[in-house]
């Protein structure tokens, strides 16, 4: 951490599906030299992309949503104005990232990178697409439904798409690699599904250990999710929400957040019944999550040399 400028770290590992260690190191915030803990929040970003398609395909289980029935027909909104394309995208699509259409940050106004369902593109705006048409046909919005489908059944207690006040004291700072503190602007007044989950270590740590352990059940929603639907990278596939990589004994299931100097990086061996939660405030993380793995778990990630 100190030859990174890595601020504060948190990890957990699981084995047989249980959370065998969970440990804490540095500061949440430099300046007070508050601590890191089990409880600390981070905004993890894209680890809420697989909270989502998780609850997309439950309410798929319910017969609210076919994942492969065009989008459109559900709510008449075209993701791009006028272009016949935007009547195609399905919620397949979105969560393997195959719309054709680009992520958060691409300069001009929104279009088609490339031809739905044809290659992978990550896509930030897919999910938001996704979320709406999901919010309509439900009449709830994203937070809400999380609190249903995940957040409550795992005692996630400590988990929101939107800010709550009890986050003052627990949400960490983050940091440039320099180690200047990042300035919160705004905190998320509505939830987003690619990027504006608040989390903790211990929470994370349940959703990953029930993927683990429900992966196995034939039919279940996790099942489903490590179901390879396109090809990213040598050794890397896509499922619904999570990443699948070629990993040694068996393919793991793999995710990465980064936002505005935090960064995290999780993995799951469902055969094996072993994960890796890293959670982190620094934005120069990254050189340090093969050493982390290392330390904890051993193994080589094509997923980490992707990304």
């Amino acid at each position: 951490m100190r030859n990174n400028a890595v601020a504060g770290l948190s990890v957990a590992i699981i084995r047989a599906n249980t959370v065998a260690v969970s440990r804490s190191f540095g500061y949440a915030d430099l300046e007070t030299e508050r601590s890191v803990n089990e409880l600390t929040v981070f905004k993890v970003a894209s680890l809420g992309k697989p909270i989502f398609a998780h609850i997309v395909l439950s309410l798929a289980q319910q017969g609210k949503i076919d994942i492969d029935r065009p989008l459109y027909l559900y709510s008449g909104e075209e993701v791009v104005n006028d272009d016949p394309r935007s009547k195609v995208i399905t919620a397949r699509m979105v969560l393997s990232h195959t719309t054709g259409l680009p992520n958060f940050g691409k300069q001009g106004a929104l279009k088609f990178e490339t031809e739905p369902g044809t290659k992978f593109l990550y896509s930030g705006h897919g999910y938001h697409y996704l979320q709406r048409i999901i919010e309509k046909i439900t009449g709830k919005n994203l937070d809400l439904l999380a609190q249903e489908i995940v957040f409550e059944p795992l005692s996630m207690r400590d988990s929101s798409y939107i800010w709550r006040d009890s986050y003052r004291t627990t949400i960490s700072s983050s940091y440039d690699p320099s180690g200047k503190r990042y300035e919160v602007k705004q905190e998320a007044e509505a939830g987003n599904a690619a990027w504006s989950l608040y989390t903790t270590l211990n929470d994370y740590a349940k959703f990953v250990t029930h993927i683990m352990r429900t992966s196995k059940e034939p039919g279940s929603v996790a099942s489903r999710m490590l179901i390879s639907n396109v090809h990213v990278a040598r050794g890397v596939e896509w499922g619904f929400g999570w990443g699948i990589q070629s990993t040694i004994p068996n393919p793991s299931f793999w995710h990465w957040g980064s936002i505005a100097g935090f960064r995290h990086y999780v993995v799951g061996y469902p055969d094996e019944k072993i994960g890796v939660i890293v959670l982190t405030n620094s934005e120069a993380a990254f050189k340090m999550v093969d050493d982390v793995m290392a330390l904890s778990i051993g193994g080589s990630y094509p997923s980490y040399d992707w990304f």
